[in-house]
């Protein structure tokens, strides 16, 4: 904001020239009964405190703060933490204690940090790869300063409108967590038998599963016997005596480790029921020149659907469009992710783009003629499939990577075909309302977000209160600020 288009009484400024960080050390064990706050206890983008534990309980040193002081989570991801406690306590040594003074009030501050423009400055500082900022490097933003009776009546006007905000966000927020618990029991009924078990009775005479896997398996050993035939032939030579045993079978899945099934129904491997393929790495060899095709990304696959409003293209050979091109019913899962529950998300493709590849970092499953892509999409995305990704995906580094391999191991509840039918059409009798309110939900949220962001952007503008000329101007407060 330019000086012309300050506020009457407003000034502009610096962290560096408002603010000198309160820098006390302290050993937590000296006052075990303190109260501590870690990282954990704020929470993100509101200001509020989730909670703090005994400061006996903690090893390491901390920062000491006095009531009103203004805490700012240094540490990456979190530039977007802050608090103001009401209490004298420590904290983490990842906070930066700012007190407040003569010309800054800590109420007005707290939000002023909180702001969408300080969380980006914060979060673009020519850091590289450092973990944490410090005060060095925020000091240099720049703010516009109201009178310091203005800066009071603005904290108390966001404080009061961003506590209702919370309370209709927390109610949305439980809501959205009760469509997620019931979509949940939802696919664990479908998975494990429950949401059928009518039908079952109904249809004694459906071809179990184990007559499927039999056949599947029976049509992939042919397809490869008349592949190899025709490699013998396109070389000109006669098949060695032999080499009908040099075919591999598929993977099987370890049965001791898996519960028992309905009548009918089988645990098989995905290894024998679908082909899996991985995708294409990006490199600067790919960059789109005259044969370049659109591929899909981590950010294209969301948990149950498919976000195609944003494609990238890369070069591909004929041969590579060819083996990687996407047929309707392919399933997409994605091969990693930093966060433990969005590991292995995955998405039907139906053919929504013409000659669409994948991206390395997506996996894809193509099923045998029997196994629906509906029902295994149903079964990924349920707590036990989610459960069994999870488990083939973790690691000792603490990372969750799925692979080929690794798809290829996990296994399946596969059903009679005509009971998976009855699953998916149950599924989606039961859920489609769900879908569309929790679209309303997270539509509403989001919203709610922009809508707080709007209202901080309109009170730093000294636009969502008027200014009294009687205010002592800021300009003022940094003259006696700059003498102290």
């Amino acid at each position: 904001m330019s000086a012309d288009d300050l506020p009457e009484g407003w000034a502009t400024t610096t962290l560096a020239d408002l603010i000198e960080p309160r820098r006390v050390k302290a050993d937590p064990q000296a006052t075990p009964n303190a109260k501590f706050v870690g990282m954990e206890h704020v929470e993100a983008h509101t200001t509020r405190l989730l909670g703090t534990t005994a400061a006996g309980t903690m090893k390491s040193s901390a920062s000491a703060f006095q009531r009103g002081d203004v805490l700012y989570g240094r540490l990456r991801p979190y530039l977007n933490k802050v608090h103001r406690p009401e209490f004298d306590g420590l904290c983490s040594g990842e906070f930066v204690v700012m007190p407040e003074n003569d010309a800054v009030s800590g109420a007005f501050l707290k939000h002023r940090l909180s702001a969408y423009d300080f969380v980006d400055f914060a979060s673009h500082l020519n850091a590289g790869d450092r973990p944490r900022v410090d005060f060095g490097q925020l000091q240099s933003f720049a703010l516009a300063l109201p009178p310091k009776t203005e800066q009071d009546r603005i904290a108390n006007l966001l404080d009061e409108l961003l506590d209702e905000m919370a309370t209709g966000i927390a109610a949305l927020e439980r809501c959205s967590e009760k469509l997620r618990r019931y979509r949940a029991s939802v696919l664990k009924a479908a998975v494990e038998g429950d949401l059928t078990a009518d039908w079952r009775s109904k249809h004694p005479d459906a071809e179990p599963a184990s007559a499927l896997l039999q056949r599947i398996l029976a049509e992939r050993r042919a397809h490869w016997e008349k592949e190899q035939l025709r490699t013998y032939v396109e070389r000109g030579k006669p098949p060695p005596k032999d080499w009908k045993a040099r075919y591999k079978e598929p993977v099987a899945p370890e049965l001791a480790d898996l519960p028992s099934l309905p009548a009918g129904w089988q645990w098989v491997g995905f290894d024998q029921i679908g082909t899996i393929q991985g995708g294409l790495q990006k490199s600067p060899a790919r960059a789109p020149k005259r044969n370049h095709f659109p591929y899909l990304r981590v950010a294209n696959v969301r948990r149950g659907q498919l976000q195609l409003d944003e494609l990238h293209r890369f070069e591909l050979t004929p041969q590579e469009l060819e083996k990687l091109r996407l047929e309707a019913g392919d399933l997409l899962l994605v091969e990693g992710n930093g966060s433990r529950t969005e590991i292995g998300r995955c998405a039907l493709w139906n053919g929504e783009v013409e000659d669409c590849v994948h991206q390395n970092h997506i996996i894809r499953v193509r099923l045998a003629t029997g196994v629906l892509p509906q029902y295994v999409d149903i079964f990924l995305n349920s707590p036990i499939g989610q459960l069994a990704i999870q488990q083939a995906a973790s690691s000792t580094s603490g990372l969750y990577t799925l692979s080929v391999n690794k798809v290829r191991r996990l296994a399946l509840a596969l059903p009679p075909t005509a009971e998976q039918q009855a699953i998916v059409d149950r599924v989606e009798g039961q859920l489609s309302s769900v879908g569309q309110i929790d679209n309303v939900l997270s539509d509403k949220l989001a919203g709610a977000a922009n809508l707080r962001q709007s209202i901080l952007h309109q009170a730093f503008a000294g636009k969502l209160l008027p200014q009294d000329p009687n205010d002592e101007p800021a300009s003022k407060l940094l003259e006696r600020l700059g003498q102290a």
